[in-house]
């Protein structure tokens, strides 16, 4: 954190809340707010103006990497969880589970913009084709990635088995 700007231990407090992965409070201000010890009464303003702040807009970017990092969380395995609950929902049979995991990887992968338009400071443009194209490879060599190694790994316990 920047050493000129120093938050009041209440302020840290809310911060270390809102970051922690896994707790009631995660990502949840009002709660947040509370745990930190605002009141309840003005708990949900008081996220609000805090969340606005830049200082607290950077420690809370600053504890979130930090979790990130000790807890292992990594895109590769977020899509490796959606891929194993989907196979895992289809032998279920529940394809409506199935359907938002596959859902989840594609908007992921980009594959459902249709304009392709990105916002790039107040500016719209549209993506070329050329972007287009390269953007739905790639989507589909990381699909296809995936699906090799999950492809890997059943048969690897089938062998096991």
């Amino acid at each position: 954190m920047n050493e000129t700007t120093t938050l009041t231990p209440k302020q840290e407090s809310f911060c270390v809340h809102y970051t922690t992965i896994g707790a009631e409070t995660f990502s949840n201000g009002t709660r947040s707010a509370i745990a930190a010890g605002y009141s309840e009464k003005s708990a949900y303003s008081q996220a609000c103006t805090l969340l606005k702040k830049p200082e607290i807009q950077q420690r809370v970017r600053e504890l979130h990497s930090e979790n990130l990092g000790r807890s292992n969380i990594t895109i590769d395995k977020v899509l490796a969880d959606l891929e194993h609950d989907k196979l895992a929902a289809r032998q279920a049979s529940q394809y409506g589970v199935a359907k938002s995991c596959t859902e989840l990887q594609g908007k992921y992968l980009a594959m459902f913009t249709d304009r392709s338009l990105i916002e790039d400071v107040g500016k719209q443009r549209e993506y070329t084709e050329r972007e287009k194209e390269e953007a739905r490879a790639i989507a589909k060599i990381r699909l296809s990635q995936m699906l090799d190694g999950e492809q890997r790994e059943s048969e690897g316990k089938a062998k096991a088995g």
